[in-house]
Order: structure tokens, then sequence, then C-alpha cells
């Protein structure tokens, strides 16, 4: 399993039309990445939260609001590679999202 973002702005990728990226860690010089787990107790398609933020998302998408470039500079992984927004972790019903061994990396 892996963490998903959808309701993105539609963007072609090797001429197919994507809505959604799934979301992957970086170390400092990008010479590794993994991708961020949710808990194995997760359930498919559950939301990810993020503690104290409240969030819906638009009924309908305004492809001219920069949400992802506006979100994205925050999200990072952490010394106990917990997937974090703002230093609080990407969390599921079964618990924190997490990346295998990145520490301090960058999430995009």
């Amino acid at each position: 399993m892996v963490c998903v973002l959808c309701n993105l702005k539609p963007a072609a990728m090797q001429g197919i039309k994507s809505h959604a990226m799934v979301l992957a860690a970086s170390n400092a010089d990008q010479t590794k990445v993994e991708l961020v787990e949710p808990p194995k107790s997760a359930k498919n398609g559950e939301r990810v939260t993020f503690p104290g933020y409240q969030g819906k998302p638009d009924d309908i998408l305004n492809p001219k609001k920069k949400l992802w470039e506006t979100v994205q500079v925050d999200l990072h992984t952490n010394t106990e590679l917990v997937a974090c927004y703002k230093d609080v972790p990407l969390t599921t019903s079964a618990g924190v999202c997490t990346v295998s061994s990145i520490q301090r990396g960058s999430i995009r």
C-alpha cells in the first residue's frame, strides 16, 4: 500500500491523463527515493489526515489554485521516519505513515 494524493489538476504522463500521484520521500541529494506507506493495518482507500487540521476536498477542482505547490514545501520525513506536514504526522485510523529509511527527507 502507498499514500496517494488525489483530486489534483490533471496532468498528461506518457499520454495518459492523471488526476493523482503517489507520495514519495527523497534524501537531500535526491539519490534515494522511497514511497510513503500507511500502516499495514490501514484500510484501502482510507483518508490520510493531519491531526489539528480540518480539510475537505473541493467539490469542483479549481485548476488555478496552486495547492500542491503551497503544501509540498512543508512535507517531510522526521528522524523517526514518519511522514509529516509541518511536523504533524500523516495519520490514518491505524497509525502514522512512514518511509523505510530516509530521515529528514522531502516528500513530493
